[in-house]
């Protein structure tokens, strides 16, 4: 409840009268604060289905489609919509929409529908609002426009890339590979103690190249994890130049090796220390 009173106090700093909490209030505002003062992010239906506020003023299936298609990022091509819902067009006259808007209120589909009708740039232009009640407030459940209905647009959030994590442990020594699907990026996190307690150890991220994979770091180091034919994996720092910020004075990463036979289950992989 405190933080419906919060945003409603924000959205009275914006032009929204304090008490609004009626379907037609929120329509007005959507368009009369377009107009108004303050920054462009804190106007319109754009600020109302902001991440912040989107919960406050959209039913859940809505704040659903606004998530995934945030799951997108700036990727319009591939994002569910690629255009704003309140105005037709991609641009528009704050002061003439203001001006010329009218609204009718109608029964709707899960409550009321309040239908907002004004011009732009002289054209006439009609967007509908479904709202439905949830949770005790009026929560925009629906918007449609001129060949559009948000509740007819396929909108499924985008699938995380898939990382496929590959683990070893071979005496006193392991090693775990995170392979990131596309690109041929990798993370390699690495231990081995050695003689007299001297050790190697860091956490390293590079990409894919013939045979298996480069990870430069800082002070000229470019380890090597290379595949062999016989479905081990090998360490390789030919100039040691890993070894100086890497390991300690009697310890190695060039020529280590990890077998097939090390490989073990990455729910069971952990750092060891000795």
């Amino acid at each position: 409840m405190l933080r419906r009173v919060t945003v409603t106090l924000a959205l009275f700093l914006f032009g929204l009268p304090a008490t609004a909490q009626s379907p037609e209030e929120i329509v007005r505002w959507i368009y009369a604060s377009l107009s108004g003062p303050g920054p462009a992010l804190q106007q319109g239906l754009d600020y109302l289905s902001s991440p912040d506020q989107r919960s406050n003023y959209f039913s859940r299936r809505m704040v659903m489609f606004f998530d995934a298609n945030d799951s997108y990022g700036d990727d319009l091509a591939q994002a569910c919509v690629d255009f704003g819902f309140a105005i037709p067009g991609n641009d528009f006259d704050a002061a003439e929409v203001a001006r010329s808007l009218e609204l009718s209120t109608q029964p709707g589909p899960e409550g009321m529908t309040i239908v907002a009708r004004f011009t732009n740039f002289g054209s006439p232009a009609q967007v509908t609002y479904d709202f439905a009640q949830e949770d005790g407030f009026w929560k925009i459940d629906d918007v449609a426009g001129e060949g559009f209905r948000v509740s007819q647009i396929p909108c499924t959030p985008k699938a995380a890339a898939p990382v496929t994590a590959f683990c070893y442990r071979q005496g006193e020594d392991g090693l775990r590979l995170d392979l990131a699907a596309g690109g041929g990026g990798a993370r390699v996190e690495f231990w081995s103690w050695q003689a007299n307690g001297h050790s190697c150890s860091g956490e390293m991220v590079g990409q894919a190249v013939a045979g298996g994979w480069d990870f430069p770091a800082t002070g000229g180091c470019l380890l090597q994890l290379r595949a062999a034919s016989d479905g081990s994996l090998q360490l390789a720092d030919p100039d040691w130049a890993c070894k100086r910020s890497l390991c300690g004075q009697r310890a190695v990463l060039d020529g280590l090796s990890f077998p097939r036979s090390s490989q073990i289950d990455c729910a069971g992989w952990q750092r060891a220390s000795n």
